[in-house]
C-alpha cells in the first residue's frame, strides 16, 4: 500500500507547544514525500493562530483552517476527515511531542492487511514522587500493558494521543462526540478492521499535575466512554466495560497491576476510578455536555 499522509492536529489555545510540535513533525518525523500537516485552530484566543499561519506561509506542507468560534473537537476532527488529501491520516494531540520514529512505526504497521487503525504509546513526563504523579504513572503504564495484551489477542478497541487511520473508514463522527479516538476505533472494529498497538511508537505527554485536573480529565473521558457506548452499542476499552466481556483476561490485568505496584496502590487507584466513574455516570444520566470541555491547564507543560 502506497501511503500519502495527512497529519491532523486539532488545536485550542496551544501556543505554548504548537511551534515545537510543528518543528518536530517537519524535521524529526520520517514522512512520505506526498504528505501534509492540516491544523484546525478552533476559537483560539492566544497566539496559536499566528504561530500556525507563520508555519503555513513558510512551508507548503502546512495547511491551516481557522474556526472563529470554538465548536468542540468533533467539529475539528470532521474537518480533517473531510479535507485530508492523504489516504492515511495521523491524528496527534496538539499538547504532545512525538519521539523520533513515532510516525514511521505507525505507518509501517498500517500497511498490514486488515489493519484500519494503529495507535501509539503515550509516555507521561510527570514526576511520580507525589500522589497525582503516581496516579498518572500507574494509569498510563497500566494503559500500555492492557493495550499490549489486547493487541496480541486482536481485541484492541481504542486509540490514543497519536494514531493513524485509513481515510474513508469513518467519514464523520457525531458533532457532540467527546472521545473521538474511541468512537473511530469502535466504528472501524464494527466494520471488520483490526486496531493495532505499536508500543515503540512513543509520544511524550504531560498528565495532570493536580488532583482536580486529574479528576476533571478522567471524568470527561469516562463520560465519553458512556457516550460512545450509547451511540455505537459497543463497549469501549475500559475495565468497567471490558470485565463482562473478558472476565478472565481482565482479572489477569488486575493481578498484573497488584504484582507490579502492590495491593494498596491498586485499591487507591480503583477507589479514585470508581469516584470518577460515579461522577461521569451522573453526567451521562443528566445529559450534561462535555463537547467544549474545560481545559486542564496543568497538562499543557509538555514543551518544558
Amino acid at each position: 500500500m502506497s501511503l500519502e499522509v495527512t497529519v491532523g492536529i486539532c488545536a485550542y489555545n496551544e501556543d505554548r507547544n504548537i511551534g515545537r510540535l510543528l518543528d518536530n513533525i517537519l524535521n524529526l518525523q520520517e514522512l512520505p514525500e506526498k504528505s501534509e500537516v492540516l491544523i484546525v485552530c478552533s476559537g483560539c484566543s492566544d497566539d496559536t493562530v499566528a504561530i500556525v499561519q507563520r508555519y503555513s506561509k513558510q512551508d507548503l506542507w502546512v495547511r491551516a483552517f481557522v474556526e472563529s468560534e470554538r465548536k468542540g473537537k468533533a467539529s475539528a476532527v470532521n474537518y480533517i476527515l473531510n479535507n485530508a488529501r492523504g489516504n492515511a491520516i495521523i491524528f496527534v494531540s496538539a499538547d504532545t511531542l512525538p519521539r523520533i520514529g513515532c510516525f514511521s512505526r505507525l505507518l509501517s504497521k498500517l500497511r498490514l492487511p486488515n489493519v484500519g487503525i494503529v495507535c501509539g504509546h503515550p509516555v507521561p513526563i510527570n514526576r511520580s514522587n507525589n500522589f497525582v504523579g503516581k496516579l498518572v504513572k500507574h494509569l498510563w503504564e497500566f494503559h500500555d500493558h492492557t493495550f499490549e495484551q489486547l493487541n496480541d489477542a486482536g481485541l484492541a478497541r481504542h486509540a490514543t494521543e497519536v494514531f493513524c487511520i485509513r481515510k474513508g473508514i469513518v467519514e464523520k463522527i457525531p458533532p457532540d462526540t467527546v472521545n473521538d479516538d474511541a468512537y473511530l476505533a469502535l466504528v472501524a472494529k464494527k466494520k471488520g478492521w483490526l486496531i493495532k498497538y505499536e508500543t515503540n511508537s512513543r509520544v511524550s505527554i504531560c498528565g495532570p499535575q493536580t488532583f482536580s485536573d486529574y479528576f476533571k480529565q478522567r471524568r470527561r473521558i469516562l463520560f465519553g466512554h458512556y457516550q460512545v457506548r450509547g451511540i455505537t452499542g459497543e463497549s469501549p476499552q475500559h475495565l468497567i466495560f471490558l470485565f463482562p466481556l473478558y472476565p478472565v483476561r481482565v482479572s489477569k490485568l488486575i493481578l498484573w497491576f497488584c504484582k507490579e505496584y502492590g495491593l494498596l496502590n491498586f485499591l487507591t487507584f480503583l477507589l479514585v476510578e470508581l469516584g470518577v466513574d460515579a461522577a461521569a455516570t451522573l453526567d451521562f444520566i443528566l445529559g450534561r455536555d462535555h463537547t467544549k470541555w474545560s481545559v486542564s491547564s496543568s497538562t499543557k507543560n509538555v514543551a518544558n
